[in-house]
């Protein structure tokens, strides 16, 4: 049995998607009690649990071998982490595949990867096997501007520098591995697209898909938190969020690992293709 909490979210939908396609038995976790239906329709079994609920929690782990962690974005994400990771070692799960972010450290100088790494270190103390599943900026992100993109026929670039953006498919797919396969426990693996692209490039991408004129506009840090909190983020979370795109202009965020091809033997999807996909979304 694997376990996958956040299974509606970015990465843990297509995961259960593709761990059920592998023949795995599934149980999905969901905080939100109307998604179990919509999951138990994929196949497995699922469960509605709070990550400051013991029992749910328990529940949640019991009879489990493996783990999937990732939490949203929150002030409270290591305890909720650190919650889970708990109950697996009471319920005698194996092996946690954690979802944290490329460049966690202990040595980590930007607030996520300092979050990140308390968790990742809780995890090593732990006793459990462990995997760190350390993505970059998702390309799935793009569609939180959508509506704006169809609409102005703009990309609001609040880097401002060269990104590798992952596609979270690739983030699940190679999360799967670790949860199937031997050979993943002590290991972090880093995961980036192939390519490195600025808002301008991403402008031009859109243009070529849609067949419109995409301008690039750049968004200040003051506009982008303010957004960020206006889309429902605590306030702390979005100025951690704007002290990482802080290091996009010095290339800090546009290194390519090569691990999903690695890990998966294929490329890592490209953001042109992501956007082909997605294309509707981006035009009136």
């Amino acid at each position: 049995m694997i376990t996958v909490f956040g299974a509606t979210g970015t990465t843990g939908a297509p995961l259960v998607d593709t761990l059920l396609a592998k023949g795995a038995t599934v149980r999905a976790v969901t905080s939100d009690p109307a998604k179990v239906g919509t999951l138990k329709a994929k196949g497995c079994e699922a469960v509605a649990a709070d990550f400051t609920d013991p029992a749910a929690l328990a529940r949640a782990c019991n009879g489990a071998e493996k783990i999937y962690l990732v939490t949203p974005a929150h002030l409270n994400m290591r305890q909720w982490k650190a919650n889970v990771i708990e109950a697996a070692k009471v319920a005698g799960v194996r092996h946690v595949v954690v979802a944290t972010g490329l460049g966690a450290s202990p040595k980590a100088g930007l607030t996520f990867g300092k979050w990140h790494s308390d968790t990742q270190e809780l995890l090593k103390q732990s006793g459990l096997d462990w995997t760190f599943v350390q993505p970059t900026y998702f390309m799935q992100n793009l569609l939180w501007q959508a509506g704006s993109i169809a609409k102005n026929a703009v990309y609001y670039d609040d880097l401002g520098g060269p990104v590798a953006w992952i596609d979270a498919r690739d983030i699940a797919d190679v999360a799967a591995e670790t949860l199937t396969a031997p050979g993943f426990e002590g290991k972090g693996l880093g995961l980036t697209g192939p390519e490195a692209l600025t808002g301008d490039d991403i402008a031009a991408l859109l243009s070529e898909v849609t067949g419109r004129n995409v301008t690039c506009a750049p968004l200040s840090a003051e506009d982008a938190r303010a957004a960020m909190v206006a889309g429902g983020m605590q306030d702390e979370v979005a100025g951690a969020m704007v002290e990482l795109a802080s290091i996009a202009p010095k290339g800090y965020l546009a290194g390519i690992e090569t691990t999903v091809s690695d890990v998966l033997g294929r490329p890592a999807r490209r953001f042109t293709d992501f956007i082909a996909e997605n294309r509707d979304a981006f035009v009136q």
